[in-house]
């Protein structure tokens, strides 16, 4: 009984060794190393397809690497080896000499299941895990050995998910946590679930009482750590979007990782006053090294509702300005209803074209005065003209003057 006992062991673990090798075999380069190359997870994605159209006749190597004809030959090479190796792909038939052979489901759905959870660090499977675990037993359904797993695996997955928002929040950059975000995702969500399972294993299996007390100490750690992460998050977001403000390993990050086109996106649709040629780099950096720290602690002083002895109302400040706005946007005009801003720069320098644009831009934001400057297509890039870069756009009079 006890050899029949020990056979049986042995066949159920080497199910699983079987399993669990097609699952890793299309994140492994050899048999005993992981993808660091995303190329590899493309030719491992390309390569599943190809055997999903195939249909149930397979594929033969050939076919494999007219289908892969994308990647070198001696990626697909060893490609091949691995996945046949670990079993994410096998012979169509089982007879000497065949040429077919037919992929794995396990491994084509463990790729997915790894891609998820690169994107959503895992959170999104505990609440699954969660779900599945509170219906298999509601109503105490399960054994006692069923429901001491439950509550070690989940008690061992909020630690292990704690200690990392921990790590994140106490020492980490903000970048790291903002990159590790989505484990914050529903928290509130995934602590009521956790609790369900806590308040049905305490009902119908007593004995694990002890256990259940290390589950709610998990389940309040893991609601602390959140929190904390979350307040440390919205800290380093402050109360602006503006670009400038963002945390500056954001902004090295996305040069190190963007693409061409990425990086060009950037610009688009953008008109901005880059620094002439003329200035010195130098002084460019000194004047950026010697500007005013902002500071969230000052307030500003008190103003009194009375006008100074020689100071303007401020409605008679802004109708002045309404006034010279309205004199600059005829002026550009010319008594037409439109005119093209490309026009309006020709033949000026920068200083005068950024004064001009400023005043187009003032009219255009002022609701009362009835002018609007539109912007279209992409930025031009226009070497030795001025200005040197340049969105195409109209300024036009929305209806007539009375």
């Amino acid at each position: 009984m006890d050899e029949q006992f020990g056979l049986d062991t042995v066949a159920a673990e080497q199910a699983v060794v079987s399993v669990f090798e097609q699952i890793v075999a299309v994140l492994a380069r050899r048999a005993d190393a992981a993808i660091d190359d995303a190329a590899l997870l493309r030719l491992a994605n390309t390569l599943f397809t190809a055997f999903a159209r195939a249909g149930e006749d397979g594929l033969t190597a050939e076919q494999i690497r007219a289908a892969c004809a994308a990647f070198p030959d001696e990626v697909i090479e060893n490609r091949l080896g691995v996945l046949r190796k670990l079993g994410a792909i096998q012979p169509a038939f089982d007879k000497p000499y065949q040429r077919e052979y037919r992929a794995s489901f396990t491994s084509y759905v463990s790729m997915l299941f790894v891609q998820r959870m690169l994107a959503r660090g895992g959170q999104s499977e505990l609440h699954q895990l969660l779900t599945m675990e509170k219906l298999r037993l509601e109503g105490g359904q399960g054994t006692a050995e069923e429901a001491l797993e439950v509550v070690v695996g989940i008690t061992t997955a909020l630690r292990l998910l704690v200690a990392e928002l921990v790590a994140l929040t106490v020492g980490g950059t903000v970048e790291a946590l903002r990159e590790r975000a989505p484990l914050l995702w529903n928290a509130k969500s995934l602590i009521d679930q956790a609790s369900a399972v806590h308040e049905i294993l305490l009902e119908f299996w007593p004995e694990l009482s002890r256990m259940c007390g290390e589950l709610r100490s998990a389940i309040a750690a893991y609601e602390d750590a959140s929190t904390n992460a979350s307040a440390r998050l919205m800290t380093a977001a402050g109360t602006t979007r503006a670009l400038n403000l963002l945390p500056p390993e954001m902004w090295r990050r996305f040069a190190r990782r963007a693409t061409v086109d990425e990086l060009a996106a950037v610009l688009a649709d953008q008109i901005f006053d880059a620094p002439s040629p003329w200035h010195d780099v130098a002084d460019l950096t000194e004047v950026v090294a010697g500007r005013p720290q902002p500071t969230s602690s000052r307030l500003t002083p008190p103003r009194s509702r009375v006008p100074d002895g020689d100071e303007q109302p401020s409605h008679e400040r802004s109708d002045a300005e309404a006034e010279r706005l309205v004199g600059v946007a005829e002026e550009v005009l010319g008594g037409a209803d439109s005119v093209a801003v490309e026009q309006l720069l020709a033949g000026t320098d920068w200083v005068t074209a950024r004064r001009v644009l400023a005043d187009l831009v003032a009219a255009s934001n002022n609701d009362q005065l009835g002018y609007r400057l539109t912007w279209s297509g992409p930025v031009q890039v226009r070497v030795g003209s001025v200005p040197s870069w340049l969105t195409p756009g109209v300024f036009e009079r929305e209806r007539r003057l009375a």
